[in-house]
């Protein structure tokens, strides 16, 4: 005799598998999120103590450069080996950079021209903008300026991907004439002094690194260039993580100005980024 089994009950099994498949999806879900909130701990701690290295490769260098009491004309180099990793840091006045607070119309024009790719036309006038952004008053009637390089993005017309091209050849932390000095400049920089001539830009570069000799600076726009030494340093220190990523940490720096604890220095600005080798 077969016997039919109550339609209630099925439901009731079919229930309960829905319930069990519900609490699996749910656990699987939560173990998920937990992991990831694992991985970006380690990320943060990996990025903490990156940071941390960095700074102190910071101060080994700027030690160094006050003891000698020598001004730092060119850009300099070196490799450490600090908390088990070899960590490059790179010096340089920041007087070799394009000043966006006092620099000239036809000097931020050819910036754009020759280091962003900016057609000449378009060039010109992002200069124009710029000078009109920076001349804007603020309350007591003095100009606002930057106090960053990238509060170049407020200016109209300035996209990231334009200020990405130049971000590491502009300064907000000079307070001179405008002008470059092309004893301290990057490649890039001296470009933009040559006006767009790639090769006699390298050939200098090559000659300035290579020799103890000043530069020969003639063939370069004269409008352009300056001279003299001191003033605010760039301090930049690569810290490798793992998987190709590298945590660059800056410092701009007063070397004659007394700061904390009396160090010879003050640091003016810190700031870090994350850099890709794929990218």
């Amino acid at each position: 005799m077969i016997r039919e089994v109550p339609t209630h009950r099925g439901l009731a099994l079919i229930a309960v598998l829905w319930i069990v498949a519900a609490l699996s999806l749910a656990a699987t879900g939560l173990i998920h999120s937990a992991k990831l909130e694992i991985r970006k701990a380690s990320r943060h701690r990996a990025v903490v103590e990156a940071a941390a290295l960095g700074d102190a490769a910071n101060r080994l260098v700027l030690q160094e450069i006050t003891a000698r009491a020598l001004p730092v004309n060119k850009s300099e180099h070196v490799e450490l080996e600090f908390g088990g990793r070899w960590i490059r840091v790179r010096a340089q006045s920041l007087n070799g950079l394009v000043d966006i607070n006092n620099a000239a119309e036809p000097l931020l024009a050819a910036l754009f021209q020759h280091a962003a790719g900016v057609a000449p036309a378009n060039a010109a006038v992002l200069a124009r903008a710029v000078v009109e952004w920076r001349k804007r008053p603020a309350a007591g009637g003095t100009p606002i300026g930057f106090d960053a390089p990238e509060d170049l993005l407020t200016v109209p017309g300035v996209d990231y991907a334009l200020y990405a091209r130049i971000q590491d050849l502009i300064s907000a932390s000079l307070r001179g004439g405008g002008l470059v000095n092309p004893e301290a400049a990057p490649l890039p920089v001296l470009v933009v002094l040559a006006e767009g001539n790639v090769a006699l830009a390298s050939q200098l570069y090559a000659q300035r690194e290579n020799s103890p000799l000043p530069m020969d600076t003639t063939s370069l726009n004269a409008a352009f260039k300056g001279g003299g030494s001191g003033g605010p340093l760039s301090v930049i220190a690569e810290v490798p993580l793992d998987g190709a990523v590298t945590l660059e940490r800056s410092w701009v720096v007063a070397l004659s100005s007394s700061g904390r604890n009396g160090l010879p220095w003050r640091v003016i600005e810190q700031r870090q980024r994350l850099l890709s080798s794929a990218n």
